[in-house]
């Protein structure tokens, strides 16, 4: 769905909450929207920005990634999913039935993403003079920020001489009217186009999308997949056909986007890092990333931009993670057989993965840590922390897992340690490297224990407290 769509599906649903008092991107928009999140499951529109022109819209995936996906449930989104992740997985088994693979390509080209023509006549485009990046909202959630942050667009980058394409989700800061900041990580696969681009004396071409169709958010995440599979994967899981314009620059973008910023990275061309606000709570910067350099703003006549906040459970990019973690396992359950069920944690920054097992044989739990740790790099490159569990671990109970560490784990036997490398960006204040760790019991029929397990309601006790929730009922309305 496009953004408009989206916005008439959320309204229907009385789900969009439109605030018409005038707000700041610096530090209010931030504030408001974690905070009512915390109450409510609406996404919401801000209609007056300071100083700016467009709206600035956000929570649209929070508790509702089903409605912005167009399907019925985040299960329904999987099973979708699961119907062509086979076909794209690059390790899966190249000899097929002919005939299930011909049925599947049928089925396949419902979805398959399409080229639309350039509609240049409902686009304002902004270059040369009038080309002023401050005119976007970008957040700041802390007045230690250096820059506002674009904090998750759709960075689409392009090296015309081998005709590769990538698209992915990352931070971008606005240093002035005509300069930004793109984040980098070490390994990915935009890092691997900038050095290819460096060995051929190439600029690479970026586009920094803001407010493309919410299908296509996830599938970027994915760092295993391609361009066009991204995009196949994106119409599949929405069921809808997802369109892109190749624009004069040579470059593709959603052809439903309402903001587009086109600009170029000059390999070498690299400055210090702002800081910024990460989920964990550290304010990070001072590493070097690449410069993009703005050519021109494309841009619809009332245009919405669209942002998740930074916050470890109540952002749009907490509720993502939670479905591509689910789109990962999928992705690699023949690479992780002993692995039911993963998680990876906003409260540090999805760099730590919890993991549930069903097995606590030594050997297999070390093959599952080291591939579960290569692996989750390629959803969060910073991954550095694995933690194993068993069966009967709520992996997103906080308290739950706590208590099964500390339990479980003894630190001489059951913690592996992978020295730190010397280049890691974000390296943790200890300096500690990677751990795997090992939070397995053998014990696992026993049911974890706690204080409401051996509590005893009776039936008069249970009378009483019904009454005494209606008559709190009757008093708040």
């Amino acid at each position: 769905m496009t953004i408009s769509d989206l916005l008439m599906a959320f309204s229907q649903r009385g789900k969009l909450l439109e605030i018409n008092n005038e707000v700041s991107p610096d530090f209010e928009i931030p504030w408001l929207s974690i905070e009512l999140a915390k109450h409510f499951d609406h996404a919401l529109l801000y209609s007056k920005v300071s100083g700016k022109t467009p709206r600035v819209l956000t929570n649209v995936f929070y508790k509702k990634i089903h409605l912005a996906l167009n399907a019925g449930s985040e299960e329904q989104i999987i099973n979708r999913a699961s119907r062509v992740v086979s076909l794209i997985e690059p390790l899966s088994p190249i000899q097929k039935d002919k005939l299930h693979l011909l049925a599947s390509l049928a089925w396949i080209a419902d979805y398959y993403p399409e080229v639309k023509e350039f509609q240049s006549s409902t686009i304002r485009v902004l270059q040369s003079y009038d080309l002023d990046l401050t005119l976007i909202p970008a957040l700041k959630h802390s007045s230690q920020e250096e820059y506002p942050v674009m904090t998750n667009p759709l960075i689409i980058a392009t090296l015309d001489s081998i005709d590769e394409t990538e698209i992915t989700v990352q931070r971008v800061q606005v240093v002035d009217e005509k300069t930004m900041l793109l984040h980098v990580p070490r390994n990915s696969r935009i890092q691997h186009l900038i050095e290819e681009a460096s060995r051929r004396g190439k600029p690479l071409k970026v586009a920094v999308v803001l407010g493309a169709p919410a299908s296509i958010y996830p599938p970027a995440f994915l760092s295993w997949l391609s361009f066009t599979e991204k995009l196949l994967l994106a119409g599949v899981i929405s069921e809808t056909k997802i369109a892109t314009t190749k624009l004069e620059d040579n470059i593709y973008v959603p052809s439903s986007f309402q903001t587009t910023v086109i600009g170029e990275i000059v390999p070498g061309d690299e400055r210090p890092e702002g800081k910024m606000l990460y989920e964990n709570g550290d304010i990070l910067g001072g590493t070097p990333m690449p410069v993009i350099h703005a050519k021109k703003i494309l841009m619809e006549s009332n245009p919405i931009i669209y942002y998740s906040t930074i916050h470890p459970t109540q952002s749009d990019i907490a509720e993502l993670f939670r479905l591509v973690e689910k789109l990962f396992l999928l992705n690699y359950k023949n690479l992780l057989p002993n692995v039911i069920d993963l998680t990876f944690l906003g409260n540090d920054a999805f760099r730590t993965v919890v993991a549930k097992v069903n097995t606590f044989k030594r050997e297999k739990l070390i093959n599952t840590g080291i591939n579960l740790l290569s692996l989750s790099k390629t959803l969060n490159p910073y991954t550095d922390t694995i933690i194993l569990v068993g069966t009967n671990t709520n992996i997103h109970n906080h308290l739950q897992l706590l208590k099964t560490i500390i339990e479980n784990v003894d630190p001489d036997k059951d913690v592996i340690k992978i020295p730190q490398q010397d280049y890691e960006t974000f390296p943790r204040r200890s300096g500690r490297g990677s751990l795997i760790i090992f939070a397995t019991s053998q014990k696992e029929g026993e049911k974890p224990k706690s204080v409401d397990s051996y509590l005893e309601p009776t039936s008069r006790s249970q009378k009483i407290f019904g009454e005494i929730l209606d008559k709190l009922a009757r008093q708040s309305t």
